[in-house]
Parts: C-alpha cells; structure tokens; sequence
C-alpha cells in the first residue's frame, strides 16, 4: 500500500514540475485574495482605528477575520466606511446548532455578516487537535450554508525535513474534500515550518508547491475546478 501511495505521489510530483510562471494565464478568471486573520488580536477600538486607515483597492478581494466577539463591529465599522471587505470567522462549528459551548455555527457567521470562514488551521490542528475527518464536517457544513471556506494546508518543520511535504499536501487535501463535489473554496497554503524559524518561503517554492496542488485538485475534482479555485499563501 505504501509503495502505491508513493508512487502515485511521484507521478503527481512529474505533472506539477515545469508548471511555472509561463503558465498563470490560467489564473485570469481567478480573484486574487489578500486575507488578514487576526488571531487572537485587537480591541474594539484598535479595530475601528485598522478599519479608518485601512486602504482598499477593486483589484483584489479584501478580506479581513477578525475574533468572534469582533465581527458584528466590523461589518458595522466596514459598512459605516463603504469600503469593499469581506468579513471572514477563523473558525466554525461542523453542526448547525446545538449543545456545543463556546462554538460558533454557520448561521451566527451569516447571521453577523461573514462571507467567508477559515477552515483547518495549523494552529487550529495543533492546538484543538482537528483533524482531516474534522476539517471535512466543516467544510460540508461551510459549504452547504453558502459561505466560502478558505481551507487551510501546509506541512511543518519535522514534515518538510523529512521530505514528506507532497505526502502531507496529498492527505489534507483528500481528507478535506472527500465526498465534496462543490469547488466554491478558497486554498490557503500555509508552509508551517517558515513560522518563527528564520527560513522563508521563496515565490519559486510557492508557485512549485501551488502547481503541484493543483495537479491533486485536478485528481479529486477535475481539470476545471484545479484550474479555478483561487490559492492563497498563507503565513507571510
């Protein structure tokens, strides 16, 4: 069994080599993102005084998410300002409702003004111990209340050290979209091993991990949707 997943993975690897910066034509019906999560950050003061300063262009797709007890004020504070941001949680519950104390359901996002909720962070699988199996509830349920997960991946410093970057990529991503056949997400790929490391993730190892995710896109859900669902890097 090893042997086949590994070698499936070489194949995928041989697709996604030369795809380079020749080939982003295809990128011209995608939105280019920039989206702030805040983590746990900012007072409601320091968020109406990002919201004044902050500085927006039609070029690109603005999204900002901030902690729970701060989106309402923001879709006020962004509403008030007429400035074009999206408002996005940093996290959901896989249920609609019901006894889960300190969660947040797809319905109370929509319901505060979210567009958009992150799905699978690093810390998130850290320090909540999610899942892929967790990462897939939500992202049906996401998907299902008509907001946009933005699906976070990436590999960490043991991972990447042991060469097992494209073994971990290929998990998230099939244990993420198993059984899901909509492509209305966003990808955030987040190299975990260049947070607080001093290592860096050059543009030429993003564009060469991207193309070697979109070669595993197009083997869960097709040429069209690996060559339209927007990448986000994730991390910076």
């Amino acid at each position: 069994m090893e042997q086949s997943i590994e070698s499936y993975i070489k194949n995928l690897v041989r697709n996604a080599i030369g795809q380079t910066l020749g080939g982003l034509e295809l990128q011209r019906d995608r939105k280019t993102y920039v989206i702030a999560n805040w983590k746990m950050n900012k007072t409601l003061a320091e968020s109406a005084e990002f919201f004044q300063d902050l500085k927006c262009s039609t070029d690109v797709s603005v999204v900002v998410c901030p902690p729970t007890q701060l989106l309402y004020p923001s879709h006020l504070f962004i509403k008030q300002s007429g400035k074009p941001i999206g408002i996005g949680g940093q996290n959901v519950h896989w249920a609609e409702k019901g006894a889960f104390t300190g969660e947040t359901s797809t319905t109370m996002l929509k319901d505060v003004g979210c567009e958009y909720v992150i799905i699978g962070h690093s810390e998130r699988r850290q320090y909540s111990y999610e899942d892929d199996h967790v990462v897939n509830k939500k992202v049906k349920q996401v998907l299902k209340s008509g907001l946009t997960p933005i699906i976070c991946i990436g590999e960490t410093v043991e991972e990447k050290n042991s060469m097992r970057t494209e073994q971990v990529l290929t998990t998230q991503l099939f244990g993420a979209l198993k059984d899901v056949n909509s492509y209305d997400f966003i990808i955030a790929y987040e190299p975990v091993w260049a947070i607080g490391t001093g290592r860096s993730a050059t543009a030429e190892l993003a564009q060469e991990t991207h193309a070697y995710i979109r070669t595993v896109l197009k083997q869960i859900l097709g040429q069209a949707a690996a060559d339209s669902i927007p990448f986000y890097m994730a991390g910076l």
